[in-house]
């Protein structure tokens, strides 16, 4: 964790681009039937490993 400065200062709000998608939706069938794929992450173990890696070079 970045010990020189509060996590908020580190945070900078941009607007939106246009055409901006408020939410994807993934439906990962099409992929896990016709190619036996499917995600090798739970959304929580993934998310902490993206944080981790942030964290880790700021």
């Amino acid at each position: 964790r970045p010990q020189s400065a509060p996590h908020e200062r580190l945070i900078s709000f941009v607007t939106d681009r246009p055409g901006h998608d408020w939410r994807y939706a993934i439906d990962a069938r099409k992929m896990r039937e016709r190619l036996s794929w499917g995600p090798q992450e739970t959304f929580d173990t993934g998310i902490v490993k993206t944080v981790d890696w942030y964290l880790s070079r700021a």
